[in-house]
């Protein structure tokens, strides 16, 4: 769970504490504390680390967590004893530098972890609630902390409401390891059902998958047709293009992206997106798509284009088309831009003048048996 998702249900959580008395039991989400252990001569994140390190590691290694300060579970009974914390202890959490917290974990596991601490009252009793992130990495320390109760390739998690050591045991550890998995396949499923809606309106021979982490490259493979994968040096410094291009789409400028300056940017679809007048057939496709009142493919866009008497082939090719493939006389619409002088490298871009054209065949649902050979599906409010 993420900070924003822990906050809100600590929140709830809270609320039920003030207006029922209702308090969850410690679980694999949940623990209480009732009061700090207190070193003479500690300062606050020394404090706060002997207390609690073990904990947050345990908790970002699962799916998160919420640690209820000023509480104490009576596991025979299971009742909860909300007396609040001490002034000493709110005094020291009160003066505790987070930031710093951060950042001496991040020693430890040689990875962030994402934490916040905040105070809260139940008439005139003090508690706070610490939430910690999930973390994306399996946190392991790296040295020996024995104050922090941590030694080097532990690895700790919760499971049914207690702080477990995963490789104490190989029993132990496969059984971490499953849950990991299962974790796994669950953040794939929902990243893929996700994606595919998206993929069912894109050519897969027109795709490019990156993978940068292990500087891998998939496509389609026309000579096997399948998809295939080979090594690639990507160049991921700061002003490098895959830099360039993540930077443009986390802005949201994606669209934006061309290569008037100089240097050719690629989009994620491996389309060149260049300034001026025209546009990619995919940014055609883009625009139209966000226009027309109908659902259509790449193919189906092609196969208008070529009913336009613009190409000589509904199939035509983009990329270094051949001769002969645009007709003549269509200059106002589109035209093969050589993109470079010394290898000749071609595509076929369009004007602005396309796309009302396009526009008004695809949206001419009397074309539709005649063009497609069946009627397009109409957009929902969901898809547009």
């Amino acid at each position: 769970m993420t900070i924003k998702e822990l906050s809100q249900k600590s929140t709830e959580v809270i609320a039920n504490f003030k207006d029922y008395g209702h308090y969850p039991k410690e679980n694999n989400l949940f623990d209480y504390k009732m009061m700090l252990n207190i070193k003479a001569g500690d300062i606050e994140i020394e404090t706060f680390l002997k207390n609690f390190a073990k904990d947050i590691v345990a908790f970002a290694n699962g799916d998160g967590g919420i640690i209820l300060l000023g509480f104490k579970e009576d596991k025979a009974t299971g009742n909860i004893d909300d007396t609040g914390l001490s002034d000493t202890d709110v005094e020291i959490l009160k003066k505790l530098d987070l930031n710093a917290v951060s950042q001496k974990l991040k020693k430890i596991l040689q990875t962030g972890v994402s934490l916040d601490l905040q105070p809260f009252q139940i008439t005139t009793r003090k508690f706070y609630s610490l939430q910690i992130q999930k973390s994306n990495h399996t946190l392991i320390p790296q040295n020996d902390f024995v104050d922090y109760k941590l030694i080097k390739g532990d690895i700790y998690y919760r499971d049914s409401a207690k702080t477990e050591h995963a490789n104490s045991s190989s029993s132990e550890f496969n059984r971490f390891l499953q849950i990991k998995a299962n974790e796994k396949s669950k953040e794939f499923m929902t990243i893929w059902s996700n994606l595919l809606p998206e993929m069912v309106d894109i050519n897969p021979k027109e795709v490019l998958i990156v993978n940068p982490n292990q500087n891998r490259i998939y496509g389609f493979n026309k000579k096997e047709n399948k998809l295939s994968g080979s090594s690639v040096e990507i160049d991921k410094s700061q002003d490098g293009i895959f830099n360039i291009i993540l930077n443009a789409i986390s802005a949201g400028e994606i669209g934006k992206i061309s290569d008037t300056e100089g240097k050719p940017i690629y989009k994620i679809v491996g389309e060149i997106s260049r300034g001026g007048n025209h546009m990619t057939i995919s940014s055609l496709e883009s625009v139209i798509k966000s226009k027309s009142k109908y659902k259509f493919t790449n193919v189906q866009m092609k196969t208008v284009i070529h009913n336009l008497g613009w190409v000589k082939d509904k199939n035509f090719k983009v990329e270094k088309p051949p001769k002969g493939t645009i007709i003549s006389g269509f200059d106002k619409y589109l035209w093969e831009e050589v993109l470079d002088q010394h290898t000749k490298h071609s595509k076929i871009v369009f004007t602005q003048d396309s796309i009302d054209e396009i526009l008004k065949i695809i949206d001419d649902t009397d074309r539709h048996l005649e063009l497609f050979g069946k009627l397009l599906s109409v957009k929902t409010p969901e898809s547009k």
